[in-house]
């Protein structure tokens, strides 16, 4: 019997790439991501194969593509608590395409909850690889309260996201995701 093996052009987050401090902080580091198109070596370049899937260090590349979609989750948050989301990114030198195109941070409680987003434009950003920060600038702030669809899932789900504009894009460098507690 000839078996036949599929494999996806997408990468799916390992959920042993999330560091989780007690309903105050997580941290998702780019093996927890899931991203379309991740596992086509034309489009994205991952940290080396390594045992420690949390390494601070390393980044996911983003080399070329026109449908950018990285997503993650976590459960480490309470009811009616607030959480700032986003992620810490960085440009290299090449980057490209990135004029005029609006990136979506976007971030829903439950998976038929409905999205919170802010955008923002990477035009003029750091390009040297180097300069790190945070999307979005200021502050995506999400409340966490039971989902009416779909009672029981309390997961936190964001993501960025730029699918609309068709432009093929590169250069972006995602150190890690976050999600942090607001207040007590």
């Amino acid at each position: 019997m000839v078996g036949f093996f599929y494999s996806s052009p997408h990468f799916n987050g390992n959920p042993k790439a999330i560091e989780k401090a007690k309903n105050q902080k997580v941290i998702i580091y780019p093996k927890g991501f899931t991203i379309t198109w991740g596992n086509d070596k034309r489009y994205w370049r991952f940290p080396r194969q390594s045992r420690n899937l949390k390494e601070s260090s390393a980044a996911a590349e983003l080399l070329q593509v026109s449908w950018l979609e990285v997503t993650c989750w976590t459960d480490n948050v309470e009811i009616g608590k607030s959480y700032k989301v986003g992620f810490n990114v960085s440009m290299t030198a090449a980057a490209f395409g990135w004029k005029g195109c609006e990136v979506y941070i976007m971030a829903k409680i439950g998976k038929a909850g409905k999205f919170v987003y802010k955008k923002m434009c990477l035009d003029g950003k750091a390009s040297d690889g180097q300069t790190k920060f945070n999307m979005p600038e200021d502050n995506l702030i999400i409340t966490v309260k039971p989902p009416s669809t779909s009672p029981g899932d309390n997961r936190l789900y964001f993501g960025m996201y730029e699918v609309w504009s068709g432009k093929w894009k590169g250069g972006l460098k995602i150190h890690h995701a976050f999600v942090e507690k607001v207040g007590n």
